[in-house]
């Protein structure tokens, strides 16, 4: 896995939240996190940046490629954390793109902190 192209994506869902790039990002991680929920349409890859477009693209091409865990694991390992599938689970209410697959809020867990910044990897 391309570490800093996932912590990039990650980043950009906590820090813009509202912007586009901040929506895009969160399909792109919330389609490899549970694609049948959380359908991605590919153009609105159009929407990002370079930058941003070519970390997904790198996140997209590491975990087709040679998956060897899943997005939200990828981001507890960089982390030492286990809670990153709830945080996925926050990003899909939070972004509320996905009517179908959509968390309740009610079965949503308090977390602490509520978002998470990465240090960029290398």
């Amino acid at each position: 896995m391309n570490t800093k192209a996932l912590t990039t994506l990650w980043n950009v869902t906590q820090e813009h939240i509202g912007t586009s790039g901040a929506r895009i990002s969160a399909g792109v991680l919330l389609g490899l996190y549970n694609g049948t929920r959380f359908p991605l349409d590919l153009t609105q890859l159009r929407g990002l940046d370079s930058s941003l477009r070519e970390a997904a693209f790198e996140v997209m091409k590491a975990d087709s490629t040679y998956c060897q865990m899943e997005v939200h694991e990828w981001l507890n390992r960089l982390t030492g954390r286990h809670d990153f599938g709830q945080r996925f689970e926050h990003l899909a209410h939070e972004y509320n793109i996905f009517k179908r697959g959509r968390c309740k809020k009610d079965y949503l867990v308090d977390l602490h902190p509520r978002r998470i910044t990465l240090a960029e990897a290398a």
